[in-house]
């Protein structure tokens, strides 16, 4: 009696609720802007096809492109206030309003505002609450006064949705519209949850399980199909998938009267924001969860009112908030570190060299430095992704363990100092002492790390020098193999039925079943001393094992003997491979003691994974144990978790020119807040720095910035961890610099630049100098032509005046003027002059007998001949009248005059003008007289002259044909003979 009234009394107590288990976020939040006036508020995000964060607040718009905020589309919403945004697949922005729809294609930039058609009753129905993008790609938007309205392309407009609420004749409002798998519409409104039958006609109200009226807020479908619905007033209400009755039942896990805003993610489970703080039903695990936010430097000021969500195609959380900007959560990046928290302490375990493994049920057994075998409780995969931590409770008390695998009968083996020990599905512990009589000093610890599982359910172990096999059941361990004792001992791997062992550069096949036994020998390297050793191996192939060393990573072909190094893509050796795992698409994961590799298979280049994830901080202590397709590394501070899937199906980064500085000025963005394609500079704008970003950084995986500037770079410059470059005192000329992620990936950004030369040197310039060039050239031209023409008529002139007709060589007068000339330079130089006098002989006589035009033919032939023999420049010889010719030698002597002399003479002879009848000769002859003076003696010209002359009458008295010298000086008094 006593017994029935104690459950009667637990029946009738109200027992509390199910407690909620926080899992912190690690957030960073983001000040969108500093205005009041809730301009810090985020009520709607959206990401477009560039990668590009839109974020709106009640007053505007803002572009976020991983390093600045900037407002847009100010003067086209013109003051309205927002209410909702969508990005849809052609990229264009709708965004609802309390005016209307505003269509904004991104491509175009051609703004259309959309005005719903008023409701049956006449209400005006201008404010969108809701824009919404059906699984068919289809718009709708959802109004106050009853308005729902579904764009048709075809129509290029929003029509209106003719449905029948439970009570049409009160206005009433759809606040949230979604869709559930069926692809049936669903509508909360000011009249609770509708669901759609059709385009038009009747809508069905779903009620609650109390029968009361309500207004449905928030709805969506999480990944089982339940709908969740938040009811103003009333907190948060659930209408099951596979409920037998069509009304909300009201989640009693949750207490709260306030539901913000629900989103269900790519997983299919909920966030629920409350005005309480951030939930999330995980809809695997059924269970709803807490999310405390972690904001480093937030000081606790941690925002709890929740406005908006959004998931990125990478998989990044947007969340937005009241008045503290948005939140930003980058998503699960393939490899992160757990902390480990025994049960009942708040210090994490650190420095404790942790070994794990898991058990079918999907708990994580660890080993610990100290001590001791743990456990976890049953892990979900999509769970622990959230989580930074893990707690274990104790599970077995045993010395420290260094191996742990999970057998196939359910049993956990673990190796310890010389023993191995057994705990089995019932919870009993078997200890195995292994054989070890010789102890080497050199080795601190003789453990077991190494355990094999065959398919016969015998376990191999090794220790530091020996190997041993045992069979649950059996009394005594069996030594198998003795190898020279190593740090570690010997490598055990199983492949199919056979069982490899490896210690030195030796490696054992074994044959269980007949004990056949097979020695390969790796190659030593060569340039090297130091013995090599194998710490790992796997077969790959029926006849290839890649074997890791203390010296490299090699695959080892065992048909030929020989084996090829496996590099990293930067062609370096890979030391110390600790472990190989082969996964389902034959690529094989490695690990040593601070990295972790993946080698595609049949590649020799091995690409290094993880990188980020909060190692080599600490060291990988531990092979890998499978959880659910994903790797748990034992790591000296926690669990190292790898996903391989998540690793290699990351969504590609895309870099962004986040800002563009001329010297220290900033480019204005464009009205889409993005950095321009083109810039037309001036020369005087020869300084540009250039800034990168990402709109998402992934957690896992640092930005890596390529750049190049044509027209500067001859090739890519990696900018690694930099996010800015500059370039300064560029020439005027065309540019275009360029941006991607990685050398070998697309060019995501492209910017033109032109330098502009200054005025004088641009083409109008340039061309202005050539045609002053060319007129300059072509007046200078003509000028030079008058001139030329005015010194040809000048000398034409002169010549007229000082050339003698006839014979064509000077008359007396220019005689005269160069007597005067030769007078003042020989005076200067201390020189002699010798004038010559030279007349025809008996020329009056060939006149009269030949005729006068023989006579001129004479008279130029005598000419050319005095020409021809006078040799040097300054000679002179001109024609001084009739028949007579004067010469003037500068700088000659008496002697030098008559060697002239004689050879006139010769010359005329030699000429041979005929002169029949001649007294003298039968040719023509001439008579010369030869007169020097010293100009010095500051004598007149004509003294000289007249010397020269009377020494000619003296040739003429002494017979002709010969010349006569005569002293000036003695020719002060003229003499006649």
């Amino acid at each position: 009696m006593r017994t029935l009234i104690f459950i009667l009394t637990l029946l009738l107590i109200p027992q509390p609720a199910r407690a909620i288990p926080d899992i912190p976020l690690d957030v960073s939040k983001l000040d969108i802007s500093f205005e009041r006036g809730s301009h810090n508020s985020v009520i709607a995000s959206a990401q477009d096809s560039q990668g590009y964060i839109w974020l709106a607040s009640i007053r505007g718009l803002h572009v976020y492109d991983g390093r600045a905020f900037r407002p847009v589309l100010n003067e086209v919403l013109q003051g309205n206030n927002i209410r909702d945004i969508r990005i849809d697949a052609n990229d264009v922005l709708w965004v609802g309003t309390n005016s209307g729809v505003l269509a904004y294609p991104l491509a175009t930039k051609t703004p259309r505002w959309y005005q719903m058609a008023k409701t049956p009753a006449g209400f005006p129905a201008t404010s969108a609450n809701i824009i919404y993008q059906d699984q068919k790609g289809s718009l709708w938007a959802g109004t106050g006064n009853g308005g729902l309205h579904r764009y048709e392309p075809s129509f290029d407009k929003f029509e209106r949705i003719d449905i029948i609420p439970p009570d049409p004749d009160t206005p009433w409002t759809v606040f949230d519209i979604a869709e559930n798998a069926q692809r049936d519409m669903w509508l909360g409104t000011g009249q609770g949850v509708l669901r759609l039958t059709g385009t038009k006609g009747l809508a069905t109200a779903i009620p609650l399980s109390t029968g009361e009226s309500y207004s449905a807020k928030k709805i969506t479908f999480d990944g089982a199909g339940n709908l969740w619905v938040g009811v103003a007033g009333k907190g948060l209400w659930i209408l099951p998938a596979q409920a037998s009755q069509n009304e909300l039942v009201a989640v009693d896990e949750l207490k709260t009267a306030r539901i913000l805003d629900l989103y269900t993610d790519s997983n299919g489970d909920v966030w629920i924001a409350t005005a309480q703080g951030l939930f999330r039903y995980g809809f695997r695990q059924g269970s709803i969860f807490h999310h405390p936010f972690r904001i480093p430097g937030s000081q606790g000021k941690t925002p709890r009112s929740i406005a908006s969500f959004m998931e990125t195609k990478a998989g990044t959380l947007w969340i937005g908030t009241y008045n503290h900007g948005v939140l930003h959560r980058p998503p699960y990046p393939g490899a992160k570190l757990l902390e480990l928290r025994i049960k009942g302490q708040s210090e994490p375990v650190q420095n404790a060299d942790i070994i794990c493994a898991t058990s079918p049920d999907s708990r994580v057994y660890v080993g610990l430095k100290q001590g001791g075998v743990y456990r976890s409780a049953p892990l979900d995969v999509n769970q622990i992704s959230l989580s930074n931590s893990i707690e274990i409770e104790p599970f077995l008390d045993a010395p420290r363990v260094n191996a742990l695998v999970w057998s196939t009968d359910n049993s956990l083996l673990c190796g310890a100092k010389n023993a191995l020990l057994r705990v089995t599905p019932n919870g009993e512990a078997e200890h195995k002492q292994l054989v070890f009589n010789d102890p080497d000093p050199s080795l601190s610890t003789h453990s077991v790390r190494h355990i094999a599982l065959m398919d016969d359910g015998r376990i191999w172990v090794s220790n530091t020098k020996e190997l041993y096999s045992w069979k649950p059941g059996d009394t005594d361990v069996r030594k198998e193999l003795t190898f020279p004792p190593q740090a570690g001992g010997a490598s055990v791997m199983r492949s199919g039925a056979e069982l490899w062992v490896a210690y030195g550069s030796t490696l054992h096949k074994i044959d269980p079943r007949s004990g056949h036994q097979r020695m390969y020998a790796l190659p030593e390297p060569a340039n090297t001393e130091e013995a090599m050793s194998v710490k790992s191996l796997l077969m790959t192939r029926s006849e290839e094992l890649i074997v890791g060393t203390t010296k490299e990573l090699l695959r080892y072909n065992l048909r030929s003997g020989t084996a090829t190094p496996v590099h990293t893509i930067g062609n370096e050796h890979i030391p110390n491979v600790l472990s190989l795992w082969a996964d389902k698409d034959g690529g094989t994961w490695m690990h040593t003691q601070t990295k972790i590799y993946h080698l595609p298979p049949g590649s020799n280049q091995a690409r290094e994974m993880a990188i980020g994830a909060r190692h080599p901080a600490s060291s990988i202590t531990a092979s890998p144990a499978v959880l659910d397709k994903m790797l748990v590394y034992g790591h000296s501070d926690g669990l190292l978790l790898v996903d391989p899937q998540q690793l290699f199906s990351r969504p590609p980064t895309l870099p962004k020119i986040s800002e563009i500085r001329i010297y220290e000025r900033k480019v204005p963005a464009t009205p889409l807040g993005r950095m321009p394609k083109a810039l037309e500079l001036d020369h005087l704008q020869n300084f540009l720095s250039f800034s990168f970003s990402m709109p998402e950084i992934s957690a896992l995986d640092a930005p890596r910035f390529v750049y190049k500037l044509e027209g500067v770079d001859s090739a890519w410059t990696d900018a690694g961890t930099q996010s800015s470059v500059s370039y300064a005192h560029l020439q005027p000329g065309r540019y275009v610099f360029h941006l991607k992620d990685g050398f070998d990936g697309p060019v995501t950004e492209s910017v033109s630049i032109t330098i502009h030369p200054p005025w004088w040197l641009t083409v109008w310039a340039k061309t202005s100098y050539a045609l002053f060039l060319a007129l300059t050239f072509l007046i200078s031209s003509l000028l030079l032509a008058r001139l030329q023409t005015a010194r040809i008529r000048k000398d034409m002139l002169e010549n007229l005046v000082m050339q003698d007709p006839l014979t064509g060589v000077p008359n007396r007068r220019k005689f005269q003027e160069v007597l005067a000339a030769e007078k003042s330079r020989c005076k200067r130089s201390n020189h002699q002059i010798s004038v010559l006098m030279i007349d025809i002989d008996y020329f009056k006589g060939f006149n009269d007998r030949f005729g006068h035009q023989a006579g001129d033919l004479a008279l130029r032939s005598v000419a050319q001949t005095l020409n021809a023999t006078l040799k040097r420049p300054e000679d002179f010889v001109g024609r001084y009248g009739g028949e007579e010719f004067v010469v003037v030698l500068p700088s000659t002597n008496r002697s030098g005059a008559e060697r002239v002399a004689q050879k006139i003479q010769q010359a005329l002879f030699l000429t041979n003008i005929p002169y029949p009848g001649s007294p003298l000769s039968d040719r023509i002859t001439v008579s010369l007289g030869i007169s020097t003076f010293s100009p010095q003696t500051d004598l007149h010209i004509d003294s000289g002259l007249f010397s020269a002359d009377q020494a000619l009458y003296q040739a003429k008295r002494n017979g002709r044909n010969c010349f006569f010298y005569k002293d000036h000086c003695l020719a002060l008094t003229p003499l006649r003979q």
